[in-house]
This record gives C-alpha cells, sequence and structure tokens, in this order.
C-alpha cells in the first residue's frame, strides 16, 4: 500500500499525470483581479489575496511538480473567449513576475562580481604595501585595513552569490513553473 504525503491531504492531484491541482474558489471572473485595476483582463493586476494563495501553495508543492490551476465559479456562465483573455491576463502577470526574478538575479550577480573586483584589488593592493611600507604604525593600519576590506568584500561576493540568490532561484523557478501550468475553469450547476 502506498503511503499519501501530506500535501495529498490538501491537493487533488490527477491519477494518471500526477499533476497537483491548486483549486481556487471564486463567485465570477472579477474576483480573478485586482478591482482597483480598471485596465481590460489580459492587462489587469491579479488580486492581492489570489496572488499570495498562489504563491503559498507553489511553495507547498515541490518544484518537481507540476500543477495546475483550476478555478471553481459559482456564478459565471462558461463563455470561452473571455475564459482565453482571463488565461492570457494571468500568463501575463506570472510572465512579468519571471522577468522582474530574473533582472534581480541578473543584477544580484552583477553585483558579486563587481565584489569579487574589489577584494581582488584590494588583497593586490595590500599585498604590495606589505613589501614596501615600512613598519610604522600608520602603514600597519592601512595594510590592515586593506587586507581586512578584501576579506570582507569577498564574503559578500559569496553571500550574495550562494546564500542570498537561492531564494531569489527558488522564486524564479515557482513563477515559471505557474507561467506554464494549464488553467482550467469548472462551473458550478445551478
Amino acid at each position: 500500500m502506498k503511503t499519501k504525503s501530506y500535501l495529498d491531504q490538501f491537493y487533488t492531484i490527477d491519477p494518471e499525470a500526477g499533476d497537483y491541482f491548486i483549486e481556487i474558489a471564486i463567485r465570477d471572473y472579477d474576483d480573478i483581479f485586482n478591482n482597483w485595476d480598471s485596465s481590460v483582463y489580459n492587462l489587469r493586476d491579479l488580486d492581492s489575496s489570489l496572488k499570495s494563495f498562489l504563491e503559498d501553495c507553489s511553495q507547498d508543492i515541490a518544484l518537481n511538480k507540476s500543477v495546475v490551476l483550476r478555478f471553481n465559479i459559482e456564478d459565471e456562465k462558461k463563455e470561452p473567449n473571455l475564459e482565453k483573455t482571463i488565461v492570457q491576463g494571468i500568463r501575463n502577470y506570472f510572465d512579468y513576475n519571471y522577468h522582474i526574478m530574473k533582472k534581480k538575479l541578473s543584477d544580484r550577480w552583477r553585483k558579486t562580481l563587481s565584489y569579487v573586483l574589489i577584494s581582488v584589488l584590494f588583497t593586490t593592493v595590500s599585498l604590495y604595501f606589505k613589501t614596501s611600507m615600512q613598519s610604522e604604525v600608520v602603514d600597519q593600519i592601512i595594510l590592515q585595513g586593506l587586507t581586512v576590506g578584501g576579506w570582507v568584500f569577498l564574503w559578500e561576493a559569496f553571500s550574495m552569490l550562494f546564500i542570498q540568490s537561492s531564494d531569489l532561484l527558488k522564486k524564479r523557478k515557482q513563477y515559471r513553473r505557474l507561467l506554464a501550468a494549464p488553467i482550467k475553469f469548472r462551473y458550478k450547476e445551478k
């Protein structure tokens, strides 16, 4: 007998494909988007509680699992053209966030490279001064300051690259998965 995982209690799983369904209950199409945004559906911002819900669910489910977004709608009749527009709006939202994460990562890696270069510069200058300086107190303070500065910049680069970037990488993968997720609509029978 196969043991169910903890998440299996909270998510519907497609027995054939193994996809996790993220079930979203709404009254009508307008509940998907921010009520303050008067743009057309395919350019509107998502409702803040829906954003939080989708991001939380995406964090729950392992990144190697596929997800399907299924909207369970109470007070609407099926409108295929409107569904397509809404799907495009949701895709636009996740595409935008995916590109923002890519830009943040790119900026972070650029900054990391500059910190490594500054570290190398400080360390090189300190090694040069080590051979040419007298043993006066001021010279030793400058030498120690350059050495410590080099190590601090190197640590900051290491921290940004391996510690701080991991959250952004994970977030970017989550947005990529949500961007690729099939979106389905199910209507309540009246």
